[in-house]
């Protein structure tokens, strides 16, 4: 299952070369200190549908359809804000496929926040996150001070992984069995869900698609690492303009890990 954002795993296997944990960081997951000049607004994920929405008929469609449609419709929106959560990790973020902005909690390991603006990225991390990346032999990481990189160079690359522009391209295949699940409610909207099993039946994965306005994918749950955790996705504000800017201020070059 691709975005389940694979922390633990990818931190235990990579150790920062990545000099190598911090690489195992990519993919994940709200900060303390917000980014002055993009700040993701109040949370609109508990907006219920309009009220003139009307029903899209999404909950007729057979199980991989009713998945693919959801998908799509999110991709095809351009852009979402999207909020992530689990006992490891949450963030909050808006994202288009060459845009970011907001902040993510790898809970014991710090906070960083994060703006991408095509080729252009920006991160500042807390003290925690310092010294975590300090001690596990990724160098000296400024707390507290914007640094900027590119998608590439190898600390802005580990942080702007969580904001997976790719998610607005091509999207995912995989080989769960999809049926459909019941009828239910996300954040206030009626919802359409297909449940996903691989080949192990007890851990599953569900998706709940909208079945008024439009038929985005509203929310995705998929267990993570060795399947006992669940990572819940919401998305909503689909279409919104992401508006990442530079910050304001002093800006560093962002340091090889």
């Amino acid at each position: 299952m691709k975005n389940t954002h694979v922390l633990s795993a990818r931190r235990a296997a990579t150790a920062l070369t990545c000099t190598a944990a911090l690489l195992s960081l990519a993919a994940c997951g709200s900060g303390k200190d917000k980014a002055a000049d993009s700040k993701p607004s109040k949370a609109s994920a508990d907006r219920p549908a309009k009220a003139d929405a009307k029903p899209n008929g999404a909950e007729k469609l057979a199980a991989t359809a009713l998945r693919a449609k959801g998908l799509e419709t999110k991709a095809a929106a351009g852009s979402v804000h999207e909020v992530m959560s689990r006992s490891d990790a949450k963030s909050d973020l808006r994202l288009s496929a060459t845009e970011c902005a907001g902040t993510v909690d790898l809970k014991d390991m710090g906070t960083f926040e994060v703006i991408r603006k095509g080729n252009d990225v920006w991160g500042k991390v807390d003290s925690t996150f310092s010294t975590w990346a300090k001690k596990n032999g990724a160098g000296t990481i400024r707390a507290g001070q914007w640094m900027h990189g590119s998608p590439t160079a190898s600390l802005t690359k580990v942080l702007v992984s969580y904001c997976h522009g790719e998610q607005f391209g091509q999207q995912e295949k995989g080989s769960l069995k999809l049926t459909k699940g019941s009828a239910a409610e996300v954040t206030g909207q009626p919802v359409a869900t297909v449940v996903g099993k691989g080949t192990d039946p007890t851990k599953k994965a569900t998706y709940s698609i909208a079945t008024m306005g439009e038929p985005y994918l509203l929310q995705q749950e998929t267990p993570y690492t060795d399947g006992t955790g669940t990572q819940t996705i919401t998305w909503s504000e689909f279409g919104t303009t992401v508006g990442a800017k530079a910050p304001t201020g002093k800006v560093t070059v962002a340091p090889n890990i």
